[in-house]
Parts: C-alpha cells; structure tokens; sequence
C-alpha cells in the first residue's frame, strides 16, 4: 500500500511540475516548504505517514492550475475525501 501511495505522490507531483514548468524541488518547496521532500519520497527505504499523503493530495486539490487537466488519481482522492467528510459529519 506505501508503494502505491508514494507512486501516486511522485507522479501527482511530475504532472505538477509538467503544468506549472517547475522542477520537483520547487514543487516541494511549495507543498511542504522542503527542497527535498520529494527526493527523499522517491527512496523506497523512507517512509511517510497519511496524514502526509492526504495534506499534499490536499495541498494540489487547492492549487493545481485551473486551465489544466489533474491526474485521475488527483481527481479520485478528491471525490473520496468528500465522501470521507459525509462519513464524518452524519
């Protein structure tokens, strides 16, 4: 399941940076205020945890360019978050 996750992150994060024209560290300076976040994602050996997983799918659901497509994966995660907050409040 980290695997997967942490493959959705780094190509969320590549589509990013495709549509802004921007490299991966300045990517991750926005996101996370860390040059390095996404480097160090990318190295199977470290882990992460999903409130992180969820604050930067969070963070490009807020901040992806309006003009260009998001990455279906982007696009899934928000529909279950807002299914998550119906959980949460009924």
């Amino acid at each position: 399941m980290e695997d997967e996750l942490r493959a959705i992150l780094l190509s969320t994060a590549e589509a990013y940076a495709a549509v802004a024209r921007c490299g991966m560290t300045t990517v991750a300076r926005r996101v996370k205020n860390n040059a390095a976040f996404f480097k160090r994602l990318s190295d199977p050996t470290t882990s992460f945890t999903a409130r992180s997983f969820d604050e930067v799918m969070e963070w490009f659901a807020d901040n992806w360019p309006r003009d260009c497509q998001r990455p279906l994966e982007l696009l899934q995660w928000v529909k279950g978050s807002q299914n998550r907050s119906r959980t949460v409040t009924a």
